[in-house]
């Protein structure tokens, strides 16, 4: 081959790998430039589809909620507390209205004082294309609701919609508020019942899922699912409306009769159960209206408040005075309870034979106790003098509760604090509760360090806190047998479609005390109301036990920074004491001086919780009894007609009562009062002989502070009968404290009128 042809070949060669080399090159920088869009296809369509698909799918449709109907709230009768009612939403599109040339500014006029807005607000939301859905109108009625239809139809407006939805509603309002709580404008559970069980009343949101095009317009002919709501579940409660009705009567009627400053609060349980069957706590609010302040005084404050023009100080007073409202006092707060802890020092004294009832006291007033830097002084400064440990507890004697603390020592009365549940919470089924401040164990064990100024203190009821609802719960296992019990309020959850999905069953945590032990407090107990310082609350027909207390409030400063000896009086009562099923405590916080009645618990609150038991056993079934102490003072006269003059005389002369007759027949035909009536031994009853009975009305007298003989001639003077309740000495401190018919008011001769008797100079 020749030398050209030898350079033609290698330039040929040469050529070809250099081609080679180049199509590498570019193949391999063309494979390198794909990687990224491979990498990226790969997020795309492997490891982020289900985002991406998820976004698209909300690009592409419009989720409309399906509100689930919340579940129902009964009392223990199947009364409802709480439902759900229909009502509707009103929301613009704005889209809609441009497109249809609306009349914004007539239609602003007409929405807005049905939805209670202001027109220029109207106007704003739809001018605002950005949104499809502008909510203008917030659960309005279906009357209202009904406006706005017949409005849209006879203008033909495009952009009006209305949606349904749900609006709780308490048809009781204010009764027992605390415990049942509210929705918030979410329709979620806020406060008691509504909160605690928002999980089984809510039920499950559905939903409506269409396409939408572009602006979200809604698509002809485009795809539609529907997943229904499911209905939340009903709660039966274990409260009773007729009970809490009467508990927050007789407690408002105290705070008006003893000018109270601070409101009260109350409870009613069963004893053996735990069930609870009333909770209060006064000052109420409304949950149908649950923003608005219910107090007049706290209204008018905050209304003085919003016009100084302090914005900031304003809305936080506000939000401070509705927290207050919504408070449930009975299971949240804890506070002083006084003599009512006597029970708990006595029960655990003689449980485990620090002391008996034969053990010996003696009460000068004031004593120097070993341990503490100050003397103590008993609340009766005279003393008691030489008392055994039944009248330690109807005298309730500091000076000698304060020994029995010694006697028990400080091991002993922390162990059995403990078994009676002051340490902890109670268990109940509401939200919010607390479990009260009381001694490190130091400070009772080790007297040698500490002193016994805590151990003394704490037997009788001060310098700690405690919840009503531990107290309660305390006082009834003491009572009970000597079981501690688990408060609880609802007694059932059932599904929408009738099944029972939780049921509460009572639940005993422990023992507290000695069956033995319990009988013999439930005779001591008894006597307190019998014998001591609780006559106040004696209710005839019924063998009523309890125990008062009054205690200072802790750590209460005026606005100098001064300590304000400001006072809670209790009282927790117990009934029938034979088998003990129900208590009730009535605590009324800071009765003004300025009634001239002297604060205690054994004169306010004594009598209030009386009430209480004298409304709601009869109404509980607990069937009367002629008890000694009551056949003394009244008896239940029969049914006379059809005797002759002689037989009728003959058998009202047997029950103490003496006979006017009118009318000249041989049999009696009427009598005033109607058989079944309680009147006082040594009354008139008024027999007919052939006649009927006048219809003639007479008016009530005002027998306030009368004692009883002045109440007796009083009524006599009237045409009236009597019946008293509470107090049953006949001294002269003994008077009346209320009456059920106000002076004044037109009855027909013969009526009874039902009158409370209180020792206005009873103390503790």
């Amino acid at each position: 081959m020749g030398k050209k042809e030898r350079a033609s070949a290698n330039r040929v060669r040469l050529d070809s790998g250099q081609h080679r080399r180049i199509l590498l090159t570019g193949l391999l920088l063309g494979c390198l430039a794909f990687v990224p869009a491979a990498v990226r296809l790969y997020n795309l369509m492997v490891r982020d589809y289900s985002y991406y698909a998820e976004l698209a799918l909300r690009n592409q449709t419009r989720t409309t909620p399906v509100t689930a109907d919340r579940g129902t709230i009964y009392d223990c009768n199947m009364n409802i507390l709480a439902a759900s009612v229909n009502v509707e939403n009103i929301y613009l599109d704005p889209h809609e209205l441009k497109q249809s040339k609306a009349d914004i500014d007539a239609i602003a006029d007409f929405l807005a004082p049905l939805v209670d807005k202001d027109p220029q607000w109207i106007r704003e939301q739809a001018a605002d294309t950005t949104k499809r859905y502008k909510q203008v109108g917030s659960r309005v009625e279906e009357d209202v609701a009904g406006k706005i239809r017949a409005y849209i139809n006879e203008n033909d407006i495009s952009g009006i919609h209305i949606e349904p939805t749900s609006r709780r509603v308490y048809p009781f309002g204010t009764l027992a508020a605390q415990v049942i709580g509210f929705t918030n404008n979410s329709n979620e559970g806020s406060e008691g019942i509504e909160a605690s069980y928002d999980a089984f009343l809510s039920g499950k949101t559905g939903k409506v899922i269409t396409t939408k095009g572009n602006n979200e317009m809604d698509m002809p002919f485009s795809y539609e699912n529907y997943l229904s709501s499911q209905p939340g579940c009903s709660v039966v409660l274990t409260l009773d409306a007729t009970v809490q009705q009467c508990l927050e009567n007789q407690l408002q009627t105290a705070i008006a009769r003893y000018d109270v400053q601070n409101g009260a609060f109350g409870l009613v349980m069963n004893c053996k159960t735990g069930a609870i069957l009333a909770m209060a706590t006064l000052g109420s609010y409304d949950p149908n209206h649950y923003q608005e302040i219910a107090d007049p005084a706290e209204k008018a404050r905050l209304e003085a408040l919003k016009d100084s023009g302090d914005e900031s100080a304003y809305q936080q007073a506000l939000s401070a005075a509705r927290l207050k409202q919504w408070r449930n006092r009975v299971l949240s707060d804890g506070y002083e309870p006084g003599s009512t802890f006597k029970v708990l020092t006595m029960a655990a004294a003689l449980d485990c034979g620090a002391i008996d009832l034969n053990t010996n006291f003696y009460c000068r007033g004031a004593e120097q106790i070993p341990g503490r830097s100050q003397r103590l002084h008993c609340w009766r400064s005279a003393g008691h003098g030489a008392e055994k440990t039944p009248q330690a507890l109807q005298n309730s004697c500091n000076i000698a509760f304060a020994h029995i603390a010694l006697k028990l020592g400080g091991e002993r009365f922390y162990e059995y604090v403990q078994r009676f549940g002051v340490l902890e919470k109670t268990g109940i089924d509401l939200a919010g509760e607390s479990k009260g401040v009381f001694f490190d164990k130091a400070l009772v064990t080790d007297t040698d360090k500490w002193g016994t100024a805590s151990l003394t203190s704490g037997s009788f009821g001060q310098t700690f806190k405690l919840t009503p609802l531990q107290l309660v719960r305390a006082i009834a296992s003491v009572v009970n047998g000597g079981e501690l019990v688990e408060p609880y309020i609802v007694s059932e959850v059932i599904s929408a479609d009738g099944n029972t999905v939780l049921r509460q069953e009572p639940t005993v945590v422990r023992r507290t005390i000695q069956e033995s032990t319990s009988e013999t407090m439930r005779e001591l107990i008894r006597s307190v109301v019998t014998e001591g310082t609780a006559k106040n609350a004696n209710v005839p027909g019924y063998s009523i036990g309890g125990k008062t207390g009054t205690s200072e409030k802790i750590d209460v400063f005026d606005e100098n920074g001064q300590r304000v000896q400001d006072k809670i009086v209790s009282f927790v009562g117990i009934a029938p004491m034979e088998d003990p099923e129900y208590i009730v405590l009535a605590a009324l916080d800071t009765p003004s001086r300025s009634t001239g009645i002297y604060i205690s618990g054994g004169v306010m609150a004594a009598p209030t919780v009386g009430a209480i038991l004298s409304d709601i056993l009869p109404y509980l079934g607990v069937e009367k009894t002629v008890l000694p102490e009551d056949a003394a003072r009244e008896v239940v006269i029969e049914d006379y007609t059809g005797l002759t003059q002689k037989e009728a005389e003959k058998a009202l002369k047997a029950l103490g009562l003496s006979a006017c007759f009118s009318g000249s027949a041989e049999t009696v035909t009427a009598q005033i009062p109607a058989a079944g009536s309680a009147v006082p031994i040594g009354s008139q009853v008024l027999l007919y002989l052939g006649e009927e009975a006048p219809d003639t009305a007479v008016q009530v007298p005002d027998f306030s502070k009368m004692n009883r003989q002045q109440a007796a001639d009083a009524a006599d003077k009237a045409g009236v009968y009597i019946r008293c309740t509470g107090n049953p000495d006949a001294d002269t401190n003994v008077v009346v404290t209320a009456q059920d018919r106000p002076a004044g008011d037109s009855v027909p001769r013969g009526s009874t009128i039902t009158l409370q008797f209180a020792d206005i100079g009873a103390r503790d």
